[in-house]
């Protein structure tokens, strides 16, 4: 059988397969048929729940049987708007939905929500979705930037463009249906902004065992609610044990029982190695100018010390390892030279004492004679001797 036959049977097979499951849906029997002067169905509801809205888009403009808006103003109702293409849904209390605050393929479903943009999708209590592409969902939601998102409460994504704000329940409402003080606004295009003022929890293991939590220090979520690994009082906690504190310190998980493959190390080694590793002042191309540095590259570094898990990065614990390594060693090497000093000062003594002892012996007249005496007998011969040299 060649390929185009078999694709034809394929073909048969799914047609056989459609064809009852097509005639099924047509033979629902139809409770309520609303035609056009066409006879179009328009409107339909079925005895199986099925309901069908249909209608002609005509992006909202007037003219010869064009789809005008089936209501406006106030009131509790569920309208679509075909001429927009349009769905509503809920209560408005004003001119949320009247036409001009419609947008084309729009959606807005709850208390008093507008989408006025194209596209746009508004959900909650009076959350506002103004340009296009925008959704607000949540209460007091505003997204008022083109393809901006708005969730929670009070979320504004400030006429910022391809925004994401999140803002949690965290400020008290003061009623004057101005929203200035309550909104949590985005700065700049193009960025997300959250207001989570209990954490920012990620979570990659269902059971919680792995993941990173961002909160800004505080200790008032109950420890009940915590996984194992989270550290009270810091900034970020992960699954690692590695942590950023409060005060600005980050931590390096060091737990013994985290490690093994255990090997000594020599101190005097390291220094050798660390002679190898050229020490330059430098700055990254992505700071200004006036920003310096201090320290090796990661190639030397890495082919000194063979740290690591790669020769483009030096982690801080390994730096930190030599560094140690380092001083350890140079301490020894104080230690045993004060030693040393100590035997040299100790010999020193011991030498002084027997040459004085010798002196003594060697000239016991001097021994006797004060230092004055001593000092007058000398000066007389120096003397003497220069008279008879005259």
């Amino acid at each position: 059988m060649d390929n185009f036959s078999s694709r034809l049977l394929r073909s048969a097979g799914f047609l056989a397969l459609a064809l009852p499951l097509a005639a099924r849906a047509q033979t629902v029997p139809t409770l309520v048929d609303v035609k056009n002067s066409s006879s179009v169905s328009r409107f339909s509801i079925h005895t199986n729940g099925a309901l069908l809205a249909g209608g002609e888009y005509d992006g909202g403009q007037y003219y010869e049987n064009a789809s005008p808006i089936p209501a406006e103003g106030s009131g509790t109702r569920l309208m679509w708007y075909p001429g927009k293409a349009a769905f509503r849904a809920g209560y408005i209390n004003g001119t949320q939905w009247d036409d001009a605050n419609i947008g084309l393929y729009s959606n807005a479903l709850g208390y008093g929500v507008r989408a006025s943009g194209d596209y746009g999708t508004a959900m909650g209590f009076r959350s506002t979705a103004a340009q296009q592409g925008g959704t607000a969902i949540g209460m007091y939601c505003t997204a008022s930037g083109a393809a901006s998102v708005a969730l929670g409460y009070y979320a504004h994504t400030n006429a910022r463009q391809g925004t994401f704000v999140f803002s949690d329940r965290s400020v008290t409402d003061d009623n004057d249906d101005t929203f200035t003080d309550e909104s949590f606004r985005a700065e700049y295009n193009h960025t997300a902004t959250w207001r989570v003022i209990n954490g920012f929890r990620i979570y990659t293991m269902a059971d919680k065992s792995k993941g990173v939590i961002i909160q800004s220090g505080n200790t008032l979520v109950g420890t009940g609610s915590n996984p194992s690994w989270y550290q009270s009082g810091s900034v970020i906690s992960t699954h690692t044990g590695a942590y950023l504190s409060s005060g600005g310190t980050w931590t390096n998980a060091s737990d013994r029982n985290k490690k093994h493959r255990f090997a000594p190390v020599s101190g005097e080694d390291v220094l050798r190695r660390l002679r190898q590793v050229p020490l330059t002042s430098w700055s990254y191309k992505t700071d200004p100018a006036t920003v310096r540095h201090l320290g090796p590259m990661a190639q030397d570094f890495r082919r000194a010390f063979g740290l690591g898990q790669d020769s483009i990065s030096i982690g801080t614990v390994d730096a930190d390892g030599v560094a140690l390594a380092a001083a350890q060693a140079l301490d020894a090497r104080t230690r045993q030279q004060a030693a040393q000093l100590t035997m040299l000062q100790t010999e020193n003594r011991l030498l002084r004492t027997r040459l004085d002892a010798l002196e003594q012996r060697s000239n016991p007249l001097s021994a006797g004679l004060p230092l004055a005496a001593l000092l007058l007998v000398a000066g007389a011969g120096v003397g003497g001797l220069v008279l008879r040299r005259r």
